[in-house]
This record gives structure tokens, C-alpha cells and sequence, in this order.
């Protein structure tokens, strides 16, 4: 392994990848490091039986609308040789939403489920329409400022982003209820939550606009091939620029003279030097363990110490023996009391308590050779944060491990009968397993919690506290997801070009 290079990447999660991957295809020499044996991070597969699971890809946002138009992502991997490697599939609904009271499956192209909501809802028909606007229009708003902000316009009034003025810094519930009335048709637009990692009480309007937009805008897609396929193309593409990667091989330290980096040491004590250093590693860790308590300003450590750690997951990752037809799913992602049972689903994830609320995803409905014929493979996830899971003695943890799993089938065999009986393999992985793959604090998928003081433009730059080093990934702007961790780490990445071209 050769001890220079332009710029040093640590961690092959798709933050890391996406700016590696980036400098790399500009001609720059990059050398990848990645502690695991795989490259992907939360955008992995792995195999059980005859059976190979998704860890957490769900759906894709930003591949091409109905017509065909390229999305942002899908241009974005354009350019840098990745999305010729990889067969998106679309995904014909966005996804059904279930509980005691409502049972609906809306639908992945805005006036077909417009037109389904209003004939659900008649009374409500003009909020509908007048909902779906402001979410359209704030994204609008959105981008917009971000442009002003990037060519250092001063007229930043309320007449030229109006719908940003009235609800760019409330929450979805706030903004939601001035739209609409009934309980009912607030729990139909309101489980997307679970992909911003509040509830609706908590999580800001802008970001649930920027999900509702981007799905409305280009439909979901899953990817053939899993999402290890995608972490696969980036590398193929990484290596096409030249790039060099390590795996098994983790940083120990990154190196500091003069209040800039030079390299770093790794695992194995090589020492590798190198002008620019990006982490797709969490900000706290890369600063405080990586870079030096003593290289970190008191700032930084302050700012970071007042964000609240996002919330992991317990994940089902089940193979039945039988097509999905057979248990009645016909619907990719199913959101399992996650309706009217919203705040408390999140409430729970606090506690040991058995969850409710479940996210119940079928892959097979999109993808009918995503298992062996006849098979079906599923994939259950339930909101936890990680304190709880601590505090379970090690002798207790399978036992508790596998009560909780088992309080999660009994919400799934309600809505999916004969779940149980058909289950040939199943895994069970709590924020204790994400935190171990990952190495993200309390297991956290989408970096720390985005309340409206952390999130949008809010959200922690790319730029570290220490000349040459640059943060990749979802505790960035944009924030927690595939889409966003990719386009964090190509902002990243573009930092680190512009470092390296003067």
C-alpha cells in the first residue's frame, strides 16, 4: 500500500463511498479504509440459509419520475459512473397504512392519490390539494434559499419565500392540522415519520416536505441485486477513477500539525499521509477520538454534546417458506399501527416494552426474484433507542432479544395470518447489532435526532473544526437516509476537490 495520497476516506458507508468515489473520478489519488469486510455500511445484504436479507434499504428516493426524467440521485450517480451498474426498480405504491381504524394503500403518483384521499375524505378535498402544494412549495422555497445563500444574495425577505416564511421552521403536525381535520386522514399522510425519525409532533414540516416531495416527484425504487448491489457499483466506479481501498482496516488516529491534518495512522500503525481527510464516521468520534480532544475547539465539543442521538432499530429479517400472495402481502412497505398509534409507537421506543407501531416490508411484491421460487422475504423494524438495550445483562440479552422479536410477530401475524407457521429463518438484530457493524453511537441510523434546531440548514456542516478534514454522512446536511448520507458525502467530496485544487 502506497503511504501518500491526495486524500484519505474513512468508512465505506455510502457517505464515504459517494466522496471517495467523487475525488477519485477527478483524478485525485483517494485511499478508502473500512474496518468491516464489505463496503456499504447500512447499505449491505447478508445471507442465512438459502435466504439473502436487505439490512435497510426500504425505498429510494430520487432515481426518475414517471415520465422517465433522471431524479437528482440518479443524475448524481450518472456522473460519477455509478447508475449504468445498477437495475432500479420501480415501485408501483408508496405504501399502505394500517391500523383499527383505516386501511389504505396509497398510491406513487400524486393525482392518483390525491384523487384516492378525496374520495376517502370529500369534506377534506381542498386541504388535501392545498397540503400537497405547501409541501411542493416549500421544497421550492428550500432550494431556492440554498441558491441565494450559494451566490451570497442579502434578500432573504418573506415576500420571496412565502411558504417558507409561513411554515419552513413549524412541525408536520402543526402545519398538517391547518390543512386537515380528520384523525383518520392524518394518520394516511402522517407514517412517513418513520423515515425523518420523529413524530409528527416533533419532526419539522420542511423535512417531512422534502420525503413527500421526492417520492411524489420520482416514485420509489428498490435495487436488483439488493443494496449491496449499489455499494458494489460505487466500488466498481471507485476503482475505475484509481481509487485504493483497504478493508478489515480501521483509523486509529487522524494526524494534526499546525491546526491541519496530514494523514493518518491506522489500525496496523501505518502511517499514510495525505492532504485532505474525509469521515464518513460520526463528527464526535472522528473529533474527539480521531482527531484529539486537544485539536477540538470547546465550540464544537458544545455544539455537539447538546444533539440527542437518533434512534436505532429492532429488525426482523425473516424467509418464508411460502409467495407473499399466501400471507396477503401485496404491498412493498406496510406501516403496522404506525397510523393513529404514531406518537405512541415512537413513545415506546424508549422502553422494553413490546412495540406496536411496526414497519413491515415485503420485497417480493417489488421484486419477485428477490427470493428462491415459492419464497417470500420480509423484513420487520420497530423504532428503538439504544439506553434501554444497554442496560440488559449480557446472560439476558438473547432471551430479552427474542421476547421482543416474538411481541413483534404477534402484530404481524394480526395483520398478515400465517406469518408465523411459514417462517423458515429468521434473525433478529437490535441498535446493540447496529452500533456493532456500524460503530454509530446507541446504533443511530439517521445521526442524531433532526428536531428543527438540527435539521434543514440547521444541520451540522461538512466542514470540520480542523483545516483539510471533512465529515460525510448522515449526521450532516441533508441528514439520515440513502438519498441524503449520498449527497452528504458528495458535498463532502466537493469540499475536499476545492481543498485540493488551490
Amino acid at each position: 500500500m502506497a503511504k501518500k495520497y491526495d486524500a484519505v476516506v474513512i468508512g465505506a458507508g455510502l457517505g464515504g463511498m459517494s466522496a471517495a468515489t467523487l475525488i477519485a473520478r477527478q483524478g485525485k489519488s483517494v485511499l478508502l479504509l473500512e474496518r468491516h469486510n464489505i463496503p456499504g455500511g447500512y447499505a449491505t445484504s447478508f445471507c442465512r440459509g438459502r435466504f439473502e436479507f436487505d439490512v435497510a434499504l426500504h425505498e429510494l428516493s430520487g432515481v426518475k419520475s414517471p415520465e422517465g426524467v433522471p431524479g437528482d440521485l440518479y443524475q448524481y450517480l450518472t456522473a460519477i459512473g455509478v447508475a449504468d451498474k445498477v437495475e432500479f426498480i420501480p415501485m408501483p405504491d408508496l405504501y399502505r397504512v394500517v391500523d383499527d381504524n383505516i386501511d389504505m394503500t396509497l398510491p406513487a403518483n400524486r393525482d392518483e392519490c390525491e384523487e384516492m384521499l378525496m374520495e376517502e375524505f370529500p369534506k377534506e378535498a381542498e386541504g388535501i390539494e392545498n397540503f400537497f402544494d405547501a409541501t411542493v412549495n416549500l421544497m421550492k422555497d428550500y432550494r431556492a434559499i440554498i441558491n441565494s445563500a450559494a451566490v451570497r444574495s442579502d434578500d432573504f425577505s418573506v415576500e420571496k419565500f412565502p411558504t417558507f416564511a409561513k411554515s419552513g421552521m413549524k412541525t408536520y403536525e402543526e402545519v398538517l392540522s391547518s390543512f386537515v381535520k380528520d384523525e383518520r386522514l392524518k394518520s394516511v399522510l402522517s407514517p412517513y415519520w418513520g423515515y425523518a425519525g420523529l413524530p409528527p409532533s416533533k419532526v419539522p414540516f420542511q423535512l417531512m416536505s422534502a420525503i413527500w416531495d421526492a417520492f411524489l416527484t420520482n416514485p420509489p425504487h428498490h435495487i436488483r441485486g439488493r443494496c449491496q448491489a449499489l455499494s458494489n457499483a460505487f466500488m466498481d466506479a471507485f476503482f475505475e477513477g484509481g481509487g485504493v481501498v483497504k478493508f478489515n482496516t480501521g483509523v486509529k488516529k487522524i494526524n494534526v500539525k499546525d491546526g491541519k491534518v496530514t494523514g493518518v495512522i491506522t489500525n496496523e500503525d501505518e502511517e499514510v499521509t495525505a492532504s485532505v481527510v474525509v469521515s464518513n464516521a460520526n463528527p464526535l468520534s472522528t473529533m474527539i477520538n480521531l482527531v484529539g480532544s486537544e485539536n477540538t475547539p470547546r465550540e464544537f465539543q458544545r455544539e455537539m454534546n447538546s444533539k440527542i442521538i437518533g434512534f436505532s432499530t429492532v429488525n426482523l429479517y425473516i424467509g418464508l417458506d411460502c409467495p407473499p400472495e399466501t400471507i396477503g402481502a401485496n404491498v412493498h412497505e406496510n406501516f403496522l399501527n404506525m397510523g393513529s398509534g404514531i406518537e405512541e409507537a415512537w413513545e415506546r421506543g424508549f422502553t422494553m416494552e413490546p412495540p406496536e407501531g411496526i414497519l413491515f416490508t415485503c420485497y417480493n411484491v417489488t421484486d419477485p426474484l428477490f427470493s428462491p421460487p415459492g419464497t417470500s422475504v420480509i423484513v420487520m423494524t420497530a423504532t428503538a433507542y439504544a439506553r434501554p438495550w444497554y442496560m440488559i445483562p449480557p446472560d439476558r440479552y438473547v432471551d430479552v432479544k427474542n421476547r421482543y422479536a416474538e411481541g413483534m410477530l404477534e402484530v404481524g401475524e394480526k395483520y398478515f395470518p400465517g406469518l408465523k407457521e411459514h417462517i423458515e429463518v429468521i434473525e433478529v438484530a437490535t441498535p446493540v447489532t447496529n452500533m456493532r457493524y456500524t460503530g454509530n453511537p446507541g446504533g443511530s441510523i439517521y445521526g442524531t435526532d433532526q428536531y428543527l434546531s438540527d435539521s434543514g440548514l440547521l444541520r451540522l456542516q461538512h466542514k470540520a473544526p480542523v483545516d483539510g478534514l471533512f465529515f460525510a454522512g448522515a449526521w450532516t446536511i441533508p441528514g439520515g437516509g440513502f438519498q441524503p448520507s449520498i449527497a452528504a458525502g458528495s458535498i463532502a467530496g466537493g469540499r475536499a476537490l476545492g481543498k485540493l485544487m488551490k
